[in-house]
């Protein structure tokens, strides 16, 4: 079986090269702007049938908070080389981040829309856990015509998966159940995220009254060492207070 994937592997990485090689000669990159109108005319419309009604005009797509304190999000990530792909998640009205002088800094307008809690697409995610270069959910900036058909693509695709997802993570109850289960079933990374699982439970459980289990959670994403000292003690302090 090891010898048989291996073969596939080889088979897939060769036909991402024949492909890409193919693309250098018909190389006409979409830029910003171009994609930005593309997705005025394409993306805006599709994510807004799923209430991401807000649009920042650039790469965020996002619904309004509902009653719990919970907005629905998807963002456009560029790739280093002629591509992009959609990250998605929640932003909660409730979980502040630090910034880079060491601030806490809340989420509650449009401007400061943010995924707190973020998943790739299932494709993407899939490619990087197999280090495959192979991704289905990529979006192709090599030229025009590939641009609007791999976007299509991805788009009909994947705005089922969306908005399911988001059906299943409308209240504090269902957002605590998803990351707990993210907990104990991680999905691959590379490198640590700063606003960990852990990071966002120790904030719901502080929403829902919960201090006690609030505290366990903090503590949990603090035994991950991606805090000094100093954001320690900003962070227990909103926790406590």
């Amino acid at each position: 079986m090891r010898l048989l994937q291996k073969i596939i592997d080889r088979f897939q990485q060769n036909a991402v090269l024949d492909e890409l090689l193919e693309d250098m000669k018909n190389l006409d990159e979409v830029l910003l702007e171009k994609r930005i109108e593309i997705f005025k005319e394409k993306v805006t419309p599709e994510f807004s049938k799923i209430g991401l009604n807000n649009w920042d005009g650039k790469y965020i797509w996002f619904s309004d908070f509902n009653n719990e304190g919970i907005k629905h999000v998807v963002e456009y990530n560029v790739f280093k080389y002629y591509g992009g792909s959609f990250t998605y998640g929640n932003c909660y009205y409730y979980v502040p981040t630090i910034s880079g002088s060491s601030k806490l800094i809340n989420h509650r307008t449009d401007k400061s829309t943010k995924i707190h809690f973020f998943k790739r697409l299932d494709e993407w995610q899939k490619s990087m856990e197999k280090n495959n270069h192979n991704n289905p959910d990529k979006v192709s900036t090599i030229n025009e015509k590939k641009f609007r058909a791999t976007l299509d693509d991805v788009l009909q695709r994947n705005i089922p998966k969306l908005k399911d997802w988001f059906d299943k993570t409308q209240t504090l109850e269902q957002t605590i159940e998803v990351l707990i289960n993210d907990i104990n079933n991680p999905p691959y990374e590379i490198g640590q995220r700063i606003i960990s699982c852990e990071y966002i439970l120790g904030f719901l459980y502080k929403q829902k009254g919960d201090i006690e289990s609030s505290e366990f959670w903090i503590k949990k994403h603090f035994e991950k060492k991606l805090n000094n000292d100093e954001e320690i003690e900003l962070i227990m302090s909103k926790i406590k207070n």
